[in-house]
């Protein structure tokens, strides 16, 4: 199927990359809690595992998404861009999991 059959550009699909919503979850948790330590602690992985991810998702993005700012990593202004659509998406997820807790009955799964 064409990239453009569906109106679809071929952009997004770098966003469809094994492994992006766990490297966004990373992402979002540092900048949230202003430390790799604590994102990394808060997300049940070690600090090493949490900056690999930080690591792809800047390779993945082709952009720089923190800069070190002695031991406080800073936001750029590409990751308050992606920061933004990252909050979005997660909030659809959200929304999308009610739905579907409503249609199971209420039931979430565990």
């Amino acid at each position: 199927m064409d990239d453009n059959a569906n109106g679809r550009a071929a952009a997004p699909r770098r966003y469809l990359r094994h492994g992006m919503l766990p490297q966004l979850a990373a992402f979002e948790a540092v900048v949230r809690l202003g430390s790799a330590t604590r994102a990394a602690e808060s997300l049940c992985m070690a600090q090493p595992t949490l900056s690999g991810q930080l690591r792809k998702l800047s390779d993945a993005l082709g952009v720089r998404l923190f800069e070190l700012h002695g031991k406080r990593l800073v936001p750029t202004d590409a990751a308050q861009v992606l920061l933004a659509s990252t909050r979005d998406a997660f909030a659809a997820f959200e929304r999308c999991e009610q739905a579907l807790a409503e249609l199971r009955g209420g039931d979430r799964p565990h």
